[in-house]
C-alpha cells in the first residue's frame, strides 16, 4: 500500500482526466462492441480474431476499473497503484461505495485466470463456457462509480468527468454489423456502424 498525499489534488485531476477517463471509455465501447458483434464471431478468421481482441481488451480495462474501486477489499494494493482511496476518504467510502458484487468480483479473477496468466483455470472455463456478461458487468461498474462520483473533490476531479461517472446506463450500441467478403467469398473484414445511447444494451 503507498503511503497517503503520493500526488497531489491537481496531479490527481489530471491523472483522472487521461487514464480514468480511458479506462471508462474502452471498457464501454468494448462492452458494447461485443455485444452485437459476438453471434458473428464464428463467421471466419478474421471476425473470431476481432472478437477475441474484443473480449481481452475489455477483460483487461474491466479488471483496471475494479481492482481501482476494490483493491483494497479485495488484495493489497502495490505502492504504485492508484485506487479510489486516493480520491475520496476511506470512512466516505465506507458509507457509500457498495461491496464489491458477487459478478464483478468473480469477472476480476476470471480476467487475471483467463485472460492475463497462462492458468490451469483455462481449463475450467473451457468446460464452463467461456462467455463474459459485458453489459451486466459494466452496469454493475457505472453503478460503483455513480455512487462515489458525487463525493470526489471539485480539486480532483473535473466537472465533465464526474457527470460521465454519475452515469448508470451508457453503452455503445451497435446497429448493423457486416462481413466484408473478398470476390471468392473468403471474409476480409468487419463493417460496423454504430450510435451511443442512453440505455443499455442488450446482452447476447
Amino acid at each position: 500500500m503507498k503511503p497517503p498525499h503520493s500526488l497531489t489534488d491537481g496531479e490527481l485531476k489530471a491523472y483522472a482526466e487521461e487514464h480514468l477517463q480511458y479506462e471508462v471509455d474502452m471498457l464501454t465501447w468494448a462492452a458494447g462492441t461485443l455485444a452485437f458483434f459476438a453471434p458473428h464471431k464464428d463467421k471466419g478468421l478474421i471476425p473470431w480474431t476481432i472478437n477475441n481482441a474484443l473480449v481481452e481488451s475489455f477483460a483487461s480495462h474491466a479488471r483496471n476499473l475494479i481492482d481501482f474501486l476494490y483493491s483494497r477489499s479485495c488484495r493489497k494494493d502495490y505502492d504504485t497503484d492508484i485506487v479510489i482511496q486516493d480520491y475520496v476518504a476511506a470512512d466516505v467510502l465506507a458509507e457509500v461505495l457498495p461491496e464489491i458484487s458477487t459478478l464483478l468480483y468473480e469477472a476480476l479473477i476470471k480476467a487475471n485466470k483467463q485472460v492475463a496468466h497462462l492458468t490451469l483455470d483455462r481449463i475450467k472455463y473451457e468446460k464452463a463456457g467461456k462467455e463474459w456478461e459485458f453489459i451486466e458487468i459494466v452496469r454493475h461498474i457505472y453503478q460503483a462509480f455513480a455512487s462515489i462520483a458525487p463525493h470526489i473533490p471539485n480539486s480532483k476531479i473535473s466537472d465533465e468527468l464526474r457527470q460521465k461517472l454519475s452515469k448508470t446506463q451508457v453503452v455503445i450500441h451497435i446497429v448493423d454489423v457486416s462481413i466484408i467478403n473478398a470476390p471468392d467469398s473468403r471474409p476480409i473484414g468487419v463493417s460496423l456502424s454504430f450510435r451511443q445511447a442512453n440505455e443499455i444494451a442488450p446482452s447476447v
